[in-house]
């Protein structure tokens, strides 16, 4: 695929002039202004003979690759192709020739810089007539950036991928709908079913029905924007018809528009730990022996901790704490509490005199650091539904916390990096405004609105005069900076909805939307009435530009193409005009001063 990369669609701008005067459009100087703009066209470019041979390459193609000025001419095209494609570049140029019907293509491939480095590139090129001959015309536009970019997004990607698939807790992602989109091995593990299976269910398939009530209130409560996330505790329906309890997690992820997308949720098979509550309450002999082999905190108090009735030695090892000093002092463990949640826990104490316990907080181990726990208890009443004691257990859930929040900053990552090259494919690099390709989106989403909703649409065609004197006098550099100066002049004398893009060369189009031609007509005056001023090697002159305006509900527009041609049109009238009115001012000088 990346031999066919040497033949594809080719310079922006000198396609357009082609197509221009393909139409039928008869102008002087019509090679001239083809060599001059496909010699000062910023985009490298080629011209390759059937045989291969390069016959023309511009200055930013030398300047790209690393050749010397008109070094390239005559060479085969194969300097450029690295040495793994070689060997089909011959066949495959003749192919192209030969092919029938309309020859356009892109690609992104590895070129051959003059120095034999490797250079990523998009190149596009097209069959050209130029004087009876065809030839293939290449642009080639350096994307080492955008493939650095890439690469980047697919490192985060693949770092991501692994955290899903290799955790040790079920995550999937779930549609808004309920659908089952990813999961990973470990929650296939949990419930029994193979990735296939699962895929094919929805969430309320395989949950609880005593339990699926509670599960959907809260999923419409985050539809709802009351909350960003909850945590619940359910059981799920296995493959084998067997029930398992796990720990629900649930997160919205929103999209850039901050619509609902999908969810991302955690489960947690909590089965043990059910389990041994039960186990708990049935017997204090059964609740010791078990108790001291979990490795969750489980401890039994009265009411409101006055007294501690039982600890297991986890709660040492999670608190860096004695149980001996527990005993002692009951609510000693609020001092290992992180100072932050101390306040949150105490007002939960009060729940403990109402026979329930549930709270989350992070305790500060002096040789483990910070553990975040998830901690919940019940109560237990006697014959006369007087409570007696609450048995509890808290479990360190850092190991879950810290996936949970590696998964969102990988997804924050991830959109992130989508969000800069989204950006970097839509921008001309050198005046920082829509690029050709991003203009044809605008253009056909403006088309569609006037075709569905009549919605008013104008645009202006903009082509800086003289470019090729401000070129040849004050160099390429101040050309460059003349064009960087007419986009930002451009940009200060429209709207804030309008929307400005280069074209090609010295070629800008301005969008604007919603305005007939009355209106448009009015924003063209505004930009001709504001003369822009320009500085090159000490000395001020005014830059001139022609304009040319087409509205979208013009007999000729058809397409973005057909719109963009006949505001082209437009504006060549517009040049000839002007540049009689010139001549004519030159000449009345010239009389006078003689």
């Amino acid at each position: 695929m990346e031999v066919w990369g040497w033949l594809l669609l080719g310079a922006v701008v000198v396609v357009a002039v082609g197509l221009a005067y393909s139409a039928g459009r008869k102008r002087t100087g019509v090679d001239a202004v083809r060599d001059m703009l496909f010699e000062l066209s910023p985009d490298p470019m080629l011209l390759v003979d059937t045989r291969g041979l390069i016959r023309q390459a511009n200055h930013a193609a030398h300047q790209l690759l690393g050749y010397e000025p008109g070094s390239m001419v005559g060479k085969p095209v194969e300097i450029l192709v690295p040495e793994n494609t070689r060997s089909q570049h011959h066949h495959l140029i003749s192919l192209f020739f030969s092919t029938i019907g309309e020859r356009r293509m892109s690609n992104r491939i590895w070129v051959n810089d003059a120095q034999g480095m490797k250079l990523n590139a998009e190149i596009h090129l097209s069959l050209v007539d130029l004087a009876g001959k065809p030839m293939a015309l290449a642009t080639i536009r350096d994307t080492s950036a955008l493939w650095k970019e890439e690469r980047k997004l697919r490192e985060q990607r693949k770092a991501y991928d692994e955290l899903f698939e290799l955790s040790a807790v079920g995550i999937c992602t779930v549609s808004l709908g309920g659908r089952f989109l990813r999961v990973n091995r470990h929650l296939c593990e949990m419930l029994g079913y193979s990735r296939e299976e699962l895929l094919e269910l929805c969430f309320q398939d395989i949950t609880h029905g005593d339990d699926l009530g509670l599960d959907i209130d809260n999923v419409n409560a985050l539809l709802q924007g009351k909350a960003s996330s909850y945590s619940i505790e359910k059981r799920y329906h296995r493959s084998d018809s067997s029930e398992v309890w796990a720990n629900l997690t649930v997160t919205l992820i929103r999209d850039e528009q901050d619509f609902p997308d999908y969810f991302i949720s955690v489960i947690e098979d909590i089965g043990d730990r059910k389990q041994s509550e039960n186990l708990l309450q049935q017997s204090e002999t059964k609740f010791r022996t078990i108790a001291e082999t979990i490795q969750g905190v489980v401890w039994m108090s009265t009411p409101g901790i006055d007294r501690m009735l039982f600890i297991n030695p986890a709660y040492e090892d999670i608190w860096g704490s004695s149980c001996e000093s527990l005993y002692h002092s009951p609510q000693s463990f609020i001092e290992g509490i992180h100072p932050d949640d101390r306040a949150h826990v105490i007002s939960e104490i009060e729940a403990h005199k109402h026979g329930h316990w549930e709270v989350r907080y992070r305790v500060v181990n002096p040789k483990r650091g910070t553990r975040y726990i998830y901690d919940t208890g019940k109560g237990v009443r006697n014959e006369e539904g007087d409570l007696e004691y609450v048995i509890g257990l808290a479990t360190d859930v850092t190991d879950n916390v810290q996936a949970q929040i590696n998964l969102e900053d990988a997804l924050v990552k991830e959109k992130e990096a989508t969000e800069r090259l989204n950006q970097l494919v839509r921008t001309d690099p050198l005046t920082g405004c829509l690029n050709r390709q991003a203009l044809y989106e605008e253009l056909e989403n403006q088309l569609a609105l006037y075709n569905r909703y009549k919605t008013p649409s104008s645009i202006l065609f903009i082509d800086l005069n003289d470019f090729k004197e401000i070129n040849d006098t004050y160099g390429h550099i101040a050309g460059d900076e003349a064009l960087r100066a007419l986009a930002q002049h451009i940009s200060i004398h429209i709207r804030s909805t309008d929307i400005l893009a280069r074209y090609a060369g010295d070629e800008f189009v301005v969008i604007l939307p919603q305005s007939n031609v009355r209106e448009a007509s009015l924003a063209m005056r505004n930009l001709r009435n504001n003369v822009l001023s320009y500085s090159a090697d000490g000395k001020r002159f005014d830059v001139h530009f022609s304009v040319g305006l087409a509205y979208v509900g013009y007999p000729d527009v058809k397409d973005a193409a057909s719109w963009l041609e006949v505001a082209d049109q437009a504006m060549y009238l517009d040049k000839a005009t002007s540049s009689g009115k010139r001549r004519k001012r030159s000449e009345t000088d010239d009389d006078q001063a003689g």
